[in-house]
């Protein structure tokens, strides 16, 4: 698939890029996964999208890829993804259940809605995204589901404002089930460390494709927004990890430059230039160094 931006804007590039259906709205979208014509993409390179997007597996397997953390998902789960999240999946067996799609404007009008969206940890940077369920919870959430795409595809004339509250009652089941298995777990003090290193990055790494920063940040700059200092921070990425900062924060340049490489049409010197490289060739260098091949043989 190639593209002339390195993730989709929004939630019509997002479906085209995927070859599945047509989206419902500009800015919230409901389908159920029997709806998807045969030419829905199995196994996606590593995208962007500026959507969220909320999944419910009843039936299916896959594996996920949000960033550097890879995840199996399994039937009778939710799986969340934000604008900020680096993407890619690969559907195992076929699946059953719905996915939900919605831009930031969807929510904006609805204060209640766009507090649970935007302060919901399944939707952050770093977090856990998967949300298994037992089985009472997820038959109350498959109604729910249910219930919303139904009125989603009726012809009432306020079947979008009947969506926004529905969905605002999903919001409130999945933050509820999420803090029952994730809330309490108790983190070592190590583990935040390496948790709030991936966030920086994370965020990092967004706001580069945004355009939202001029240059790269240095381990010694992210240490210090942790509050320790360079080497204790290396020490404790290397005991848990088993990596340095320098090898991770690569690791997720890696990463942004695949999806650039495999998803666009920019040119070699115009992805070393958009991630922040003095020239092409330092960019070429590096790729090749962390790869084993070039920029362009990876294009091919």
């Amino acid at each position: 698939m190639k593209h002339s931006t390195s993730y989709y804007k929004n939630i019509q590039a997002l479906l085209q890029g995927l070859k599945t259906v047509e989206p419902l709205s500009a800015n919230f979208h409901i389908h159920k996964f029997s709806d998807t014509p045969t030419t829905w993409v199995k196994e996606t390179s590593i995208f962007r999208s500026n959507t969220y997007s909320i999944i419910l597996l009843t039936k299916g397997e896959a594996k996920y890829k949000i960033g550097l953390s890879e995840y199996s998902i399994t039937s009778g789960s939710l799986y969340f993804q934000a604008p900020q999240h680096l993407r890619y999946y690969n559907r195992l067996s076929d699946w059953e259940g719905y996915v939900i799609v919605f831009m930031d404007s969807f929510f904006e009008d609805h204060p209640t809605l766009k507090a649970l969206v935007t302060q919901f940890e399944g939707f952050k940077i770093s977090s856990k995204v998967v949300v298994p369920m037992k089985s009472d919870v997820l038959s109350e959430t498959h109604l729910m589901f249910k219930h919303l795409y139904a009125i989603s595809y009726s012809k009432s004339e306020d079947r979008l404002n009947k969506a926004k509250a529905l969905l605002e009652l999903i919001m409130f089941q999945s933050v509820e089930h999420y803090n029952q298995l994730y809330k309490n777990q108790k983190e070592s003090k190590q583990h935040r460390i390496v948790k709030q290193f991936e966030q920086i990055i994370e965020e990092h790494l967004y706001f580069i494709t945004q355009r939202q920063v001029e240059r790269q940040l240095t381990i010694s700059e992210i240490a210090e927004r942790i509050n320790v200092n360079a080497t204790y921070l290396g020490e404790v990425l290397k005991k848990i990890t088993g990596k340095t900062p320098k090898e991770i924060f690569s690791d997720r340049i890696v990463l942004e430059a695949r999806s650039l490489l495999a998803n666009t049409d920019m040119a070699i010197n115009e992805i070393a230039y958009f991630l922040l490289f003095q020239d092409a060739s330092n960019f070429t260098k590096f790729f090749k160094l962390k790869t084993g091949i070039l920029p362009s043989e990876y294009r091919k």
